[in-house]
């Protein structure tokens, strides 16, 4: 029973004696300079079987630290590859929080303290213009001959064609006026027209030629009359033009044509034998019509006259 007692109070003492984490912070020296490297080690102390997670990297914008080597779970140190980039009170390592698991799985973290450094300077502090120590002094630029002759010319280059910008801009060239083209008139068109289809005549198939032929005569009848003739079929034309004061007279040899035409087109005949004679109808008909219409337009003309005078 004494002896149970004994072995008690030992481990209970033993417990009590056991400190809770800690956190060491060693940097390899106090006295550095901006941006100089130098290492950090962390070392984390606890009981048995505690797991550390310590940070992969550190940074306040003051002073950067990034793990050297991979730590694991089980570690208790890690060393750290260092630069501070602040004087004064900033140039510290600050404070590292390392998280950790207990043995019995209980979790928590525990801080460092800030570690002040001795931030130091390069420069000699006897010289009285101090410079960078790698600072250079100029070379001198060596320029060749050609790149005198390239700049000079293209110095010219350049101000002959500012001057001729300016004088765009002062002295602007007169526009050109707009060529206008004539517009033909209907008689020219179809007159035209048969011109060439009798040059092509010999060439062409009858059915071919009577529909160029018919095309070019309601395409004449269209303009003139101002009427959709080109829309209507052979008897619908026949019709308009006998209604018609500049067709009507003509009535009887445009039936004649129209009917030859629709015979080769749909009759199967393949008579053109007179296609110099139809030709020369349409260029007939084209100028009948047209003096017709020169004649009721000067009569118009005249009325108003004779109208005053009376």
């Amino acid at each position: 029973m004494k002896s149970f007692l004994g072995i008690s109070l030992f481990l209970a003492l033993a417990q009590a004696g056991v400190q809770g984490p800690v956190i060491e912070v060693r940097p390899s020296t106090a006295n550095v300079s901006i941006g100089e490297r130098f290492q950090v080690v962390v070392e984390a102390r606890g009981p048995n079987g505690t797991a550390w997670e310590f940070p992969k990297q550190i940074n306040d914008g003051s002073v950067e630290l990034i793990q050297s080597n991979p730590s694991t779970a089980l570690a208790n140190s890690v060393t750290y590859d260092a630069q501070v980039f602040a004087i004064g009170a900033e140039g510290r390592i600050p404070e590292i929080e390392v998280p950790y698991q207990a043995a019995d799985g209980s979790k928590g973290s525990v801080k460092s303290a800030p570690v002040p450094l001795n931030i130091v300077s390069t420069l000699d502090p006897n010289d009285q213009n101090p410079a960078p120590a790698d600072f250079a002094p100029p070379l001198p630029v060596l320029v060749s001959r050609a790149f005198w002759v390239a700049s000079t010319l293209a110095g010219l280059l350049l101000i002959a064609a500012l001057i001729a910008l300016v004088r765009r801009v002062r002295f602007p060239k007169k526009p050109v006026d707009p060529k206008v083209t004539p517009a033909i008139s209907p008689e020219e068109e179809a007159l035209t027209a048969l011109d060439r289809l009798a040059t092509a005549r010999a060439a062409l198939e009858p059915k071919v030629f009577y529909i160029q032929l018919v095309q070019i005569l309601k395409q004449y009848l269209e303009r003139r009359l101002e009427a959709p003739v080109l829309e209507m079929t052979s008897t619908e034309t026949l019709a308009f033009v006998k209604t018609h004061s500049w067709t009507s007279p003509h009535a009887v040899a445009l039936r004649d044509l129209v009917t030859s035409a629709d015979l080769v087109k749909f009759g199967g005949s393949s008579d053109a034998s007179n296609a110099e004679r139809q030709i020369q109808l349409v260029r007939e008909i084209v100028g009948r019509i047209d003096r017709l219409r020169r004649a009721e337009l000067d009569m118009q003309a005249r009325q108003p006259d004779r109208r005053k005078t009376a």
